[in-house]
């Protein structure tokens, strides 16, 4: 596999951050778990040291070997763990999210702080560390590892930076609906692989990238290949469309920092209901951008899509500005 694979595989797990981990903490952790001697507890679901323990239970009750962890239908679970495990260290110790290209196989895995200065530490190497949990089966693993990743902080033990974990706007029961974490869920593993297959039915599918110049290229497309919203529903025009939703929608998201939604419980008048779209906090406002409606507001204005991601960015250098003012 070439490096430009790898990494392009790399920076898809890191931006994909958002969604997949909210999805996993959601779906896949339980509210309440059942302790050695029956007692019910709350399952804690906070990116803290003291979830750590319980989260290798429950990893144990579910998985007797390694063999069955690391069959196929188990690897949306394995690497939703993986997120969980490696955002809760990089709280706990600082460090960054990394990965090696030169071994072949790209897999993320954490790079700690210690003594010697920011990201200076040893790898830590989340899918062994997953692997000998459910292999040794004592439920110490993921609490050792940090513990000597603490000592290797020196000092108190204390990590020398404020929290390097990324910044989430992870799902939760409050902010979302088990329907939108399962449409999410499915919907999220469809993104690049369908932008990948609607680029190579371009004319230069090498000439698209997720910038603002192939949005601008889109929009002009979309004018000329359609006279009306009718002709975007037709039934032979649903690849191109699905794909030039999710090409406009994970464009805007990596550019000005979103996050994936789906619109489950709205009113039928609403234009995010039953739509996927990107949702931007900017300061304490939501700002949604519908894929779709920006498709069909490209057949009136060909810049439309392209303006939309203007417009973010321009809220996006105000709010950086006004926070500067702020600190100042």
């Amino acid at each position: 596999m070439p490096v430009n694979e790898l990494q392009r595989e790399f920076s898809a797990f890191i931006n994909n951050m958002d969604v997949r981990l909210g999805a996993f903490v959601l779906a896949d952790l339980p509210e309440t778990f059942e302790t050695e001697d029956g007692e019910a507890v709350k399952f804690p679901k906070d990116f803290g040291p003291k979830s750590l323990p319980m989260l290798e239970l429950f990893v144990l009750s579910k998985f007797p070997s390694t063999e069955e962890i690391l069959k196929p239908e188990h690897r949306r679970f394995f690497e939703g763990l993986i997120r969980y495990l490696g955002e809760t260290y990089l709280r706990a110790i600082g460090g960054v999210w990394d990965h090696d290209e030169s071994t072949g196989n790209g897999m993320p895995f954490i790079r700690p702080d210690n003594a010697d200065g920011p990201a200076a530490g040893e790898p830590i190497p989340l899918v062994g560390i997953v692997l000998a949990a459910v292999d040794q089966r004592s439920a110490e693993v993921f609490t050792a590892v940090l513990e000597k990743a603490r000592e290797l902080l020196g000092g108190d033990g204390q990590p020398r930076r404020k929290c390097t974990g990324l910044s989430l706007g992870v799902l939760n029961a409050e902010n979302s609906s088990e329907e939108e974490v399962e449409f999410l869920t499915r919907f999220i593993g469809t993104v690049e692989p369908g932008i990948a297959a609607w680029t190579q039915e371009q004319a230069d599918p090498s000439s698209w990238g997720f910038d603002r110049e192939s949005l601008a290229r889109l929009g002009k497309q979309v004018a000329v290949r359609y006279d009306g919203p009718d002709d975007m529903i037709a039934e032979d025009e649903t690849p191109y469309t699905a794909g030039a939703m999710r090409f406009i929608g994970e464009t805007v998201r990596r550019i000005a920092f979103g996050q994936w939604r789906y619109g489950a419980e709205l009113e039928a008048d609403d234009p995010r209901s039953r739509q996927p779209f990107i949702r931007f906090v900017i300061g304490d406002q939501n700002l949604d951008l519908v894929p779709w409606r920006l498709i069909q507001a490209a057949l009136e204005n060909d810049d439309a899509i392209a303006s939309a991601l203007d417009a973010v960015i321009e809220m996006r250098e105000q709010e950086a500005a006004e926070a500067t003012e702020s600190s100042d």
